[in-house]
């Protein structure tokens, strides 16, 4: 009898810390995820799915997981299975919906997003990305409502703000998209690309002074910045050299180089700038580059034969215009094909 019962014993107690194995594997996955360890988290909701088969939602995490990792091909399998599993998920249909609008699929998103709302009320963030899918299908009118209206449901949302002002800006509605990123950088001073469009829609209302003050501060943001791309300094050297202030633009542009160095604008603005400032030599060398990197580019022919004829190279002068007038010629013929006259 003691034999037997001590047998039993071992019965429970393999089953016990077997269950509490499976347990273990998905709340260390939900402990890594909430701190955003996502790469460590998918392992462990892989363990615990694997034991434990349709027991937790462990699946609904590795799809959240995937998504924020932006493995968005296999977060969009993963969602799309559980929600068939589970069809009144409307955390799955957000997340799905959120996925399918980063896979570049703006009506299936939509289409997610409704179903999804019927179940759920929606976020505000929930309603940005609605906003988006409608400026991926170029209906900005639909856009800006429901970007205002995650503003209404969150005045605090940055992402909102600075995603109201990128519409109204792309529709050439400069103030209002002022406003907005004023907006946005009022709930998150440090937001670079708000900074940064904030400057670039001064330039567009012809408020020159204004949009360099804010330029500068975009700088400022990008230079302490850990990771930043070229743009911030190429936008406020091609401001500058509109202004004819190419001698402050070249060390700007010189730095957006060193970030991206296979971008032909910024070599080809950095060309205009050395030309501008009587160093021609130098100009032509960056002229090069940058019709090197992009040869499909007319205005940067140009460019290089106008800085080739400086120097005095009058045959490779004359090669980059001609090879200019036969792409401009080329346009100008496909446009009529079109019918546009």
């Amino acid at each position: 009898m003691r034999g037997c019962a001590f047998s039993l014993v071992l019965v429970c107690a393999a089953s016990f810390f077997a269950g509490a194995q499976t347990t273990g594997a998905y709340e260390r996955g939900v402990a890594a995820f909430n701190v955003h360890h996502y790469a460590e988290a998918l392992p462990l909701f892989a363990q615990a799915e694997k034991e434990a088969p349709g027991t937790t939602d462990a699946p609904l995490y590795e799809g959240k997981a995937l998504a924020d990792l932006e493995r968005f091909k296999e977060a969009d399998a993963v969602l799309r299975a559980y929600a068939g599993k589970h069809p009144n998920s409307a955390d799955a249909l957000y997340i799905l919906g959120y996925v399918l609008n980063r896979e570049d699929k703006p009506a299936e998103s939509l289409q997610t997003y409704t179903k999804a709302a019927q179940l759920s009320a929606p976020k505000s963030n929930d309603l940005k990305i609605v906003a988006t899918d409608y400026v991926l299908l170029n209906d900005y009118p639909d856009a800006i409502k429901w970007m205002r209206q995650a503003i209404d449901f969150d005045p605090r949302n940055e992402s909102a703000w600075y995603g109201l002002g990128r519409c109204y800006y792309s529709q050439s509605s400069f103030g209002d998209a002022e406003k907005a990123f004023r907006y946005a950088l009022k709930q998150a001073p440090t937001d670079l690309r708000a900074q940064i469009n904030l400057a670039l829609t001064l330039e567009m209302l012809n408020e020159p002074v204004k949009a360099d003050k804010e330029y500068r501060a975009a700088i400022v943001l990008a230079d302490a910045a850990p990771h930043t791309d070229q743009w911030p300094y190429l936008d406020y050297a091609s401001f500058l050299l509109e202004e004819g202030r190419a001698a402050e633009a070249i060390p700007l542009l010189e730095k957006a180089i060193v970030i991206a160095p296979q971008c032909a604008k910024c070599h080809g603005k950095l060309g205009r700038a050395l030309e501008a400032t009587g160093k021609k030599e130098a100009a032509v060398t960056e002229l090069e580059k940058a019709v090197a990197l992009n040869p499909k580019d007319a205005h940067l022919h140009y460019a290089l034969g106008h800085a080739y004829r400086a120097v005095g190279m009058m045959d490779k002068a004359k090669k980059e215009l001609a090879i200019t007038a036969k792409m401009y010629a080329s346009k100008d013929g496909s446009k009529n094909k079109s019918g546009m006259e």
